[in-house]
């Protein structure tokens, strides 16, 4: 595995930053439900007799089909030198490796889910993210976990 360096602003070399964001298929079809609803809604308004009952329902898919594709476009989490930093809707905040105190990992029926304990709160994640194990063993690597 090749292992790019970055320099870093003191001098010292050290590991390119690696950034994981939700599976590129899940946000695809995300983006289509969306464009579909959004299609449907359309033609309701293009239809004669559409009842108010079907013009709110499509409204509301539109809505959360949209508010959920610019949920994952947007989230990230990335593996730097200064720690995890953790990309959503509201905020982003870098946790420093040396404050995230333990990882623990959920296997379940749809997925797996990991919680990441910090001194500042619970950040987590899921087997959504492309590259979930790799995140996973960088933080336990990085905060000395292992």
């Amino acid at each position: 595995m090749l292992k790019f360096m970055a320099q870093l602003p003191r001098g010292r070399e050290g590991i390119a930053p690696e950034t994981f964001r939700p599976w590129a298929a899940l946000r695809t079809v995300v983006m289509a439900a969306d464009t579909l609803w959004i299609g449907v809604f359309v033609a309701l308004a293009l239809m004669q007799g559409a009842t108010r009952q079907a013009f709110l329902s499509a409204a509301f898919f539109v809505a959360l089909f949209t508010t959920s594709s610019i949920f994952y476009n947007r989230l990230a989490f990335t593996v730097s030198e200064l720690g995890l930093t953790v990309r959503t809707l509201a905020q982003e905040k870098t946790v420093s490796f040396d404050d995230i105190l333990r990882v623990d990992v959920l296997p379940g029926f749809l997925g797996t889910s990991y919680s990441v304990r910090t001194r500042g709160g619970l950040l987590s994640f899921s087997s959504l993210l492309a590259g979930h194990q790799r995140l996973c063993d960088l933080i336990v690597r990085r905060a000395r976990l292992a």
